[in-house]
Parts: C-alpha cells; structure tokens; sequence
C-alpha cells in the first residue's frame, strides 16, 4: 500500500540504525495535508483503540469506531504542546516499515481523557522468522532535533531501570486483549520469572523524534541533492545520540526514526482541525 510518509534515507550500519522518514512535496508545498489524512484514515483506529474494538469495526460502525477512537486521543483545547499526534506517527512508522503489529493500545488505557500515557509510549510487536521482538517505543514530538534526542535519551534512562520496567511489563501484560493471538507468547515472555537479561533478547526500542527541518523548508521537490542536504542534517541529529547518556546498565537494541517537518506547529494545528473533525463525526 502507498504511504506519504517515504523512508528517505535508511542506514542499518550506524549504532543505533538510522531511518528518516519524510513526506515530500506536491506542487512545491510540503505534504502536511496529505500526511495528515493518511494518518487519520489508515492509522487512527488501530492506534487508538484495543485490538477487538479495532478487529470489530464493520460498515455498520466504522464512523463510531473512528469517533471513539478521536475521543480517546484527548480533548481539550490546549494541545500545542501534547505528545499523542508523536505517537501517532511513531505507531505508523512502525507498522508501515517496520512490519509491526500493535500489542497494547497505551493510549485506550488512559486514565482520563486528558491524561498522558505512562511509560513507553507504544507496545508493538515484530515477527523475525519463528521469534517475535516486542517494541517498545519512544515519541519526542519536538521542533527541535537536538532537544528532542537529548528527551529521548533522559526517557530510555528512566524507562531501562529494573524496577520501572517490571512495572511496565505488569502493566503490559494486564492489559493485552485476552483474543489478540499473540497474547499469551507476549505474557510468558514477559512474565517475572524470566530474568531481564533474556527478556532484554527479544527487546527493541524505536526511537522517533520529529524536527523542523532546514532541508525540508529549503526545498520544494524530491531530488537527489534534497536527498544529500536530508542526510547531511540527520547525520548530525544522529550525532547527539550518545548512548553512553542513557543512564541504564541494561543493553538493548535501539532504532532512531527521524522525522523531518517542514513546521511542527503547523502540522500540530492540521492534526488538531483533523481530531476536531472525527470527533465530531
């Protein structure tokens, strides 16, 4: 299937891996409306709701599901500053080039409408021949790329610590949907008798982090020399990611996922109108 986010540059070699994902342009604007609708239609649903409301939606129910799913994401007003439209992106990312499958919806399990989510910011999990990668994700929503890894990392610090980390797989593991399929593989992987050295195994943390760009406002077509100028700058972001930062004994495997924007505030206010709009449906 077609996406109007485009992995523009990709890097398997660099420690972490490098993927930058980029929207383009039409008629020399950068995409952000069609960036926008491609997340709302292909991704909303799976994103925000539990695996069997998401598995359930029909013709009959596809306009609720969908407004259901715009309610839970927040509502208020004062959302400049709100870090669920990260995740959004980060759980299509995932499931767009990294043939991820959503383990936990984080965000259906919130504790109000307006609360943010705790812990990693996704639970996806990857198939690799006969194992299976649990995902768990970080989003820094951020106009700044440099700000942004240097929360990254502070967050991995936090989130690699043994006793955090319990209680987020007990979280996890409470809240998987009993008919998902992989359930019951994903609790016993999980499950507190298995040492986190072997659980740290089948561990990956993608990292996305979003960031007004130079490269993107500089052009208005796809070429071969935006390619260059992109990979110039997300070379340099990928310099601020120093691992040795991250204040964790355990080691894992980490994916950075750059996402240059053309304006960070507003593809927020597009995103915004857009939520408005399903939730009013």
């Amino acid at each position: 299937m077609a996406t109007v986010l485009t992995i523009r540059v990709q890097d398997p070699d660099l420690e972490p891996p490098l993927t930058v994902l980029c929207a383009g342009y039409e008629l020399e604007e950068w995409r952000a409306a069609a960036l926008v609708d491609d997340l709302f239609q292909r991704h909303l649903a799976s994103f925000a709701l539990s695996y069997t409301d998401f598995e359930s939606i029909d013709g009959q129910n596809a306009a609720r599901a969908l407004k259901r799913a715009a309610q839970v994401v927040y509502n208020t007003d004062k959302y400049k500053s709100r870090g669920e439209f990260g995740e959004l992106i980060l759980h299509a990312a995932l499931v767009d080039f990294f043939g991820a499958l959503p383990a936990v919806s984080k965000i259906y399990y919130k504790d109000s409408d307006n609360d943010t989510v705790k812990g990693f910011d996704s639970v996806h999990i990857v198939e690799q021949a006969s194992e299976i990668e649990i995902w768990l994700g970080e989003a820094k929503f951020y106009s700044d790329s440099s700000a942004g890894i240097r929360a990254a990392l502070a967050s991995l610090g936090d989130h690699l610590d043994r006793d955090f980390l319990r209680r987020e797989f007990n979280a996890i593991t409470n809240k998987l949907d009993p008919v998902w399929p992989h359930s019951e593989v994903v609790r016993s992987m999980l499950d507190e008798a298995v040492s986190l050295d072997e659980i740290a195994d089948s561990l990956v943390l993608p990292v996305l982090v979003t960031y007004d760009s130079s490269a993107v406002d500089a052009w208005k077509y796809v070429c071969d020399d935006y390619i260059a100028d992109l990979r110039a700058e997300a070379l340099a972001a990928w310099e601020h990611f120093d691992r040795s930062k991250i204040a964790a004994s355990m080691r894992v495997s980490i994916r950075l996922i750059l996402v240059p924007l053309k304006s960070k505030a507003d593809l927020v206010a597009r995103m915004h109108a857009k939520l408005a709009i399903y939730q009013a449906l």
